[in-house]
C-alpha cells in the first residue's frame, strides 16, 4: 500500500432536527484549527427554514449551499442570497450576529458549515466582516477521473479568489466509478478530515460511506482516494494547526477565557442594538 494519509476515526455524527454535527466539545482538539462541520439537509420543503438572529465570537464560518437558496443578514453590514454553489466566508472576530434562511429547491435544502478557529491575539479579536463569492467564480479542476472545486485555498495550481484568515484546503469533489483521485497537500496542512456526501470512498484501507466524517491521522503525507462500482461526491478540508488552547461555548471558540467572555458580551450589546431597532 501506498505510503499516503490514514483514516484515523470515523465518526457518524449527532443529528438534531434537519443538522448533523460532527465535530463537538468532546472531540475539538482533534481537528485543530477545523472546530465545526455541520451538515444541513431537509426534504419535503414547502417554505423557508433557517435560524433567527444568534452570535458567533473567534471563529471564521463557512457557509455553502448545495441545494436552494441561502439568505443572510449579519451585524458586519453582509445582507446577501447565496445560490446553490455559491460560498460565504463570515469572519466573527470579536462577535457578530446574524441570521440565515434557505428557500427550498424542489421541496430539498441542503447546506453545509465549517468553521476554523481564529489565530490567538489580534486576529481572533478583530471587528467582524463577511465575503462571499458566486459559483461561476470558483476555480474547477477537470481530470480524467475527476471534478475538484476549489472552495478555499489552492488545488494543483488553481486558486479559489477566497482570502481566509488561516492556511486551509477545502474541496468540494466528485470521482467517478473506479476512479482515483491523488492530492499532495502543502506540507504545513497536516490536520483534516474527509466527508462523504453520496457514494463510497476507500482511502488508506477503509471504507467511507454516505453521511460518514473520516478523519485524517495527521501528517505531511499525500491524500489518495479510490472509488469502487459507483462514484462519490466528497468534502476534503486540511488545515495548519494553530496550536493553540480552543475553548468553546457552543457559539464561539476562543483561546481564553477573557476573550470568550469580550465576545460573550459583545454579542449580547449587538443582539440588545438590535431588538432596540426593531430589526
Amino acid at each position: 500500500m501506498k505510503n499516503t494519509k490514514k483514516i484515523n476515526k470515523i465518526r457518524y455524527g449527532h443529528k438534531t432536527g434537519s443538522i448533523t454535527a460532527f465535530i463537538d466539545a468532546d472531540n475539538l482538539n482533534e481537528l485543530d484549527p477545523f472546530v465545526l462541520w455541520d451538515h444541513f439537509e431537509a426534504k419535503e420543503i414547502i417554505r423557508t427554514t433557517g435560524l433567527d438572529y444568534h452570535g458567533h465570537s473567534g471563529v471564521d464560518a463557512i457557509s455553502y449551499p448545495v441545494t436552494g437558496r441561502l439568505r443572510h443578514l449579519d451585524s458586519s453590514g453582509s445582507h446577501v442570497t447565496l445560490n446553490s454553489g455559491d460560498i460565504h466566508v463570515m469572519t466573527s472576530g470579536n462577535g457578530i450576529i446574524h441570521k440565515d434562511t434557505m428557500t427550498p429547491q424542489d421541496g430539498r435544502v441542503e447546506s453545509f458549515s465549517l468553521w476554523t478557529a481564529l489565530p490567538a491575539g489580534h486576529k481572533e479579536m478583530d471587528d467582524a466582516s463577511s465575503s462571499n463569492v458566486s459559483s461561476h467564480q470558483i476555480p474547477l479542476v477537470e481530470e480524467i477521473d475527476s471534478a475538484t472545486k476549489v472552495l478555499i485555498g489552492n488545488y494543483k495550481g488553481s486558486v479559489s479568489p477566497i482570502k481566509y484568515s488561516i492556511p486551509v484546503t477545502y474541496l468540494d469533489i466528485i470521482i467517478a466509478p473506479y476512479g482515483v483521485w491523488h492530492f499532495q497537500p502543502d506540507k504545513s496542512q497536516t490536520t483534516g478530515f474527509v466527508y462523504i456526501r453520496s457514494g463510497r470512498a476507500y482511502i488508506g484501507g477503509n471504507q467511507l460511506h454516505p453521511h460518514q466524517m473520516g478523519t485524517l491521522t495527521p501528517s505531511s503525507l499525500p491524500l489518495e482516494i479510490r472509488t469502487g462500482s459507483i462514484g462519490t461526491r466528497l468534502f476534503v478540508s486540511l488545515g495548519e494547526p494553530l496550536h493553540q488552547p480552543l475553548i468553546s461555548s457552543g457559539c464561539s471558540v476562543h483561546s481564553s477565557a477573557v476573550n470568550m467572555s469580550l465576545g460573550t458580551q459583545n454579542i449580547k450589546r449587538l443582539m440588545a442594538a438590535k431588538k432596540m431597532s426593531g430589526l
